[in-house]
C-alpha cells in the first residue's frame, strides 16, 4: 500500500475563524456567527429516514440548527462544487451516516479539505473508514464516533449468550421440537466468572450486567490503571492485555469486546483457547477478526471448550458452508446484537450530543475522540 498523503499544512489558511492547528483540539468550538457546513455522507435508503430528516429540517430541538448548514449526499458529485472546491470559507464537518466511506476520502482530497474541522462516524467502529480512506487517518481534524450508543444492547446480548449455554437452551429447544419431555440440571451465572477482554464502553456494559447477576468480573484493557467512576463497583480485577491467557483460564464466560487493529488481529489464538476451561464459553461482541477462527473451530469441534456465542465473524456475511453454521455448540446472531429497533435514533442522539459539544453549547459533554493511529 502506498503511504498516505501528507496532512494539510498547519497554517491558518482554510476555515474562516478556525486555524487548522486549532482543528486538532477537541472540541473545536468555532466562533459564533460562523456556521459550519455539515456534509452528511449516507446511503439512498436513509435519505428520507426520520433521524436525518429532523436535523435537515431543524425539527430536532437539541440540534444547534443555526450553527450548521446541512448538506446530504450519497455521492461526492452530489455536494455543491462551491463547497467542495473552495479552499477558503466557513468550517466544514463530515458526518459518515452509513454511506460510502470513499465519499469521505473524496471530500478530503478536494480543495475544501483545508476547511474540515471535525469528522464524525455514525458507527462505533471506524476501521471501515480508517483502513480504506488514508486521507481520513492523515487529516488533522479530530474524529469522533458513536461509542456508547449501542453498548447497552451488546451488554444484554453477552448475558443472553451466557444464559443460553448455562441454561442448556439448545438442548431444550431440540426436545421441544421433537415433542420429547426432558429433565436435566442447569447452570447459574451467580458465582461464575466473566472475563472481559477489551474493557471500553461495551466491556463496561457487560460488566455492569454480569455483576447484577452475581458474577465475578475480570477485565482486561491496554492500560489497567484507567478506571472510570463506578468501575471499582463492577470489576473485581483489572488486568493488562498481557495477562490474556490467565483471564481466559479464569473465565467461565470470556467476552471479547476488542476493536480490530493490527495489534489485535487474531489475538485470540490457539494458545488462548488452550488456556480456557473445557466448559468455558467464548462470546464475541467486538470484531470477528480478533479471533483465529480456524483455531476456534478446532477447539469447538474437539470439545476443548464448551461453546461460542458469536455476534461477529471475520468475514461478513459468513460464507455458506462455514463450520460455524453446523456446529451444535455455536450460537450466532449475525451481527444483529446491536441492531435495535431504534438503532438510527440512538446513533443520531450521540451525533447531536457531539454537535452541541463542537459548537460549545454543551461544555463537558460527550466527545468520543478516536485515536486514528490506534484505529479506535
Amino acid at each position: 500500500r502506498s503511504p498516505p498523503p501528507p496532512p494539510p499544512p498547519l497554517v491558518s489558511r482554510g476555515a474562516r475563524g478556525l486555524s487548522t492547528r486549532a482543528m486538532a483540539a477537541a472540541p473545536p468550538n468555532p466562533p459564533h456567527g460562523v456556521p459550519t457546513t455539515l456534509l452528511v455522507v449516507t446511503k439512498p435508503e436513509l435519505l428520507a429516514s426520520a433521524p436525518l430528516a429532523r436535523i435537515t429540517s431543524g425539527a430536532d430541538p437539541r440540534f444547534p440548527t443555526a450553527r450548521f448548514d446541512v448538506r446530504v449526499a450519497t455521492k461526492l458529485e452530489d455536494f455543491p462544487r462551491e463547497i467542495t472546491h473552495e479552499r477558503d470559507g466557513n468550517p466544514v464537518a463530515l458526518l459518515w451516516w452509513f454511506g460510502d466511506p470513499g465519499v469521505m476520502g473524496g471530500v478530503l482530497r478536494s480543495p475544501c479539505a483545508e476547511r474540515v474541522a471535525w469528522i464524525h462516524s455514525g458507527s462505533a467502529g471506524v476501521e471501515h473508514i480508517l483502513d480504506t480512506q488514508p486521507e481520513v487517518r492523515a487529516h488533522p481534524a479530530p474524529m469522533t464516533n458513536a461509542r456508547g450508543a449501542f453498548s447497552a444492547s451488546l451488554g444484554e446480548w453477552a448475558i443472553f449468550a451466557s444464559m443460553w449455554f448455562a441454561k442448556k437452551v439448545n438442548a431444550m429447544r431440540k426436545s421441544q421440537a421433537a415433542g420429547r419431555w426432558m429433565r436435566d440440571t442447569v447452570g447459574m451465572l451467580k458465582g461464575k466468572t466473566m472475563s472481559i477482554v477489551g474493557y471500553g464502553d461495551i466491556g463496561r456494559a457487560c460488566a455492569e450486567r454480569a455483576k447484577a447477576m452475581g458474577m465475578r468480573v475480570v477485565a482486561l484493557r491496554r492500560d489497567p490503571r484507567k478506571f472510570a467512576p463506578g468501575d471499582e463497583r463492577v470489576v473485581d480485577e483489572m488486568l493488562p492485555l498481557t495477562d490474556l491467557c490467565r483471564a481466559m483460564g479464569e473465565g467461565d464466560f470470556v467476552v471479547l469486546a476488542l476493536p480490530h487493529t493490527p495489534s489485535t488481529d487474531k489475538m485470540i489464538d490457539a494458545s488462548a483457547f488452550a488456556a480456557m476451561k473445557r466448559s468455558g464459553v467464548l462470546i464475541n461482541v467486538g470484531r470477528g477478526a480478533v479471533v483465529d477462527e480456524d483455531a476456534l473451530v478446532e477447539a469447538l469441534t474437539e470439545g476443548r471448550i464448551g461453546g461460542a456465542g458469536l455476534d461477529v465473524t471475520a468475514v461478513e456475511p459468513l460464507p455458506s458452508g462455514h463450520p460455524f453454521y453446523s456446529l451444535d455448540n455455536v450460537l450466532m446472531s449475525f451481527h444483529c446484537a446491536d441492531l435495535t429497533d431504534d438503532y438510527y435514533e440512538l446513533t443520531m442522539e450521540t451525533f447531536v450530543e457531539h454537535a452541541r459539544a463542537y459548537v460549545g453549547e454543551e461544555p463537558g459533554g460527550g466527545w468520543n475522540l478516536v485515536d486514528k493511529t490506534a484505529g479506535y
